[in-house]
């Protein structure tokens, strides 16, 4: 009796555990909503925030994105205004990747109601209980994280060039605002030429 009652209660916490998994995955996406980020884009902000001022392979590794496609996402990052890079002070070859006070700012604020509702939802419970929480959350990150070899063994080799099928995502987002970056870029120097040509018509016609 105590076996099934164990079963049913393990299977109960991982359905619990998966809807906390859900919950956060739709606070992310309405947080990129607000900053007018994709869900890669916002995954990214969040281990800068965490990690604070890091290599781009580094953050590469930690998002499981390869460094093409990680290099398009922080130029269209910086170009937005919440990233920069510097160099770095003990090896000026080196360039580090952080987020910008503003954006840090930004998004601090943005979760300043969800960490107010979690220390007031963790009042109800003691410290012994909070500490088998953060033990069995510990140890579920570590399941999940052995479990990572197994899948990536299992990737198709034509799906393989880039890490995840974000990273695919991103480099084509990345892509296409390049273009658009460029096209604008075109059509400003186009306007430019224009004008001048206009400006010295006129002088001609005046003969000033």
């Amino acid at each position: 009796m105590e076996t099934e009652e164990r079963k049913r209660s393990i299977e109960e916490l991982a359905t619990a555990l998966s809807a906390l998994v859900s919950a956060s995955d739709a606070f992310d996406e309405a947080l990129g909503k607000v900053l007018g980020l994709n869900p890669t884009d916002v995954r990214c902000v969040d281990l800068l925030d965490k990690h604070g001022t890091i290599t781009a392979g580094a953050l590469a590794d930690l998002a499981g994105l390869s460094t093409g496609a990680v290099t398009f996402l922080l130029d269209r990052l910086e170009r937005a205004g919440f990233v920069s890079r510097v160099r770095d002070l003990d090896d000026r070859r080196r360039v580090l990747v952080e987020l910008v006070p503003l954006a840090r700012r930004q998004i601090s604020e943005l979760h300043k109601g969800l960490f107010e509702a979690w220390w007031a939802s963790a009042k109800q419970f003691s410290g012994s209980d909070l500490r088998r929480m953060i033990a069995l959350v510990t140890e579920g990150t570590r399941v999940y994280e052995a479990q990572l070899p197994l899948l990536w063994s299992q990737v198709p080799t034509s799906h393989k060039g880039s890490r995840t099928a974000a990273g695919r995502a991103a480099i084509k987002e990345a892509l296409k605002a390049q273009a658009r970056a460029e096209a604008h870029d075109k059509l400003e120097k186009t306007a430019r030429k224009l004008q001048a040509k206009a400006n010295e018509l006129h002088q001609k016609a005046t003969g000033r």
